[in-house]
């Protein structure tokens, strides 16, 4: 298992958003950038929640559950890109393993499952 770059900065955030494409479905919008060809190996990942799902601690919940969902499909996806997951607002209501199909079915939609 590789290791994961995660997205923290602002202006990889706004990278991956202004030149990426978009794909959602009814938990998540995804942006998915391919990289540089120096970069093939790696994998970006960044994960987002937006203040109206709540406080900083749903938030943040929301955001541990989206990133081992993530984590448990890695093995699947393939390198050389820069993802960003983004939480829609229905995303805290539902359970960890519909949060896991939606997550599988919104990166097979982006075509970056291998």
């Amino acid at each position: 298992m590789k290791k994961i770059d995660t997205i923290k900065k602002r202006w990889e955030f706004q990278e991956v958003f202004n030149k990426g494409s978009s794909h959602l479905n009814r938990y998540f919008v995804l942006y998915v950038l391919p990289l540089p060809p120096e970069k093939k190996g790696q994998l970006k990942v960044g994960f987002c929640v937006g203040k109206k799902l709540g406080h900083a601690v749903s938030r943040n919940k929301i955001k541990r559950r989206v990133k081992n969902a993530f984590l448990s499909l890695e093995n699947q996806v393939s390198r050389g890109i820069a993802i960003v997951i983004i939480a829609r607002g229905k995303a805290r209501e539902v359970d960890y393993s519909m949060l896991c199909t939606s997550l599988r079915e919104v990166l097979s939609k982006a075509k970056v499952l291998k």
